[in-house]
């Protein structure tokens, strides 16, 4: 009985060790066919790396360029704006941004016509709503005495600057 289990555990242990030599011997098999695959990715890179350079300096002056542009204040965009409200014949005289979140501007208008026109597209709500900016506020309307009016608005930009 004692030969049998010496036997069998012989048998066992002879059995789980060519399972783990046999287990080493592909884990080495795999460790080498990704070391040959890593040797072979890194020779591709460094053949490219002139491209590879210059498409990180390129992805870097792009990302720069996104940065600025993102962080810049939009000038131009809300004086197309403000155009779109005024008449074709008003003359936009002042424009200050001086005021946080207001856009003031004074505008000449050569007669009654034109300033009803300025009327009606300010109080035009969908104009309004397509716009940069969530209100329009008239300071002052005055007439010299030729009959031109002179307008003093302010526009409000909208709270997350019109986006």
């Amino acid at each position: 009985m004692v030969v049998s289990f010496f036997t069998a555990f012989a048998l066992y242990f002879l059995g789980a060790s060519l399972y783990v030599v046999i287990r080493m011997y592909l884990i080495n098999a795999e460790i080498k066919k990704v070391d040959d695959e890593a040797v072979e990715i890194s020779s591709r890179i460094s053949a490219n790396k002139e491209f590879l350079s210059n498409y990180v300096l390129s992805k870097y002056i792009l990302d720069k360029v996104d940065s600025l542009q993102k962080g810049r204040f939009r000038y131009k965009d809300y004086l197309d704006q403000i155009a779109r409200f005024i008449p074709a014949s008003a003359v936009l005289k002042n424009v200050d941004f001086a005021f946080k979140g207001w856009v003031a501007v004074s505008v000449s208008l050569p007669g009654i016509n034109p300033l009803k026109e300025l009327q009606s597209s300010l109080e035009d709500s969908t104009k309004l709503a397509q716009s940069e900016f969530s209100s329009v506020f008239s300071e002052s309307v005055a007439s010299d005495n030729i009959g031109n009016y002179e307008a003093k608005l302010f526009f409000e930009i909208k709270a997350n600057g019109g986006k």
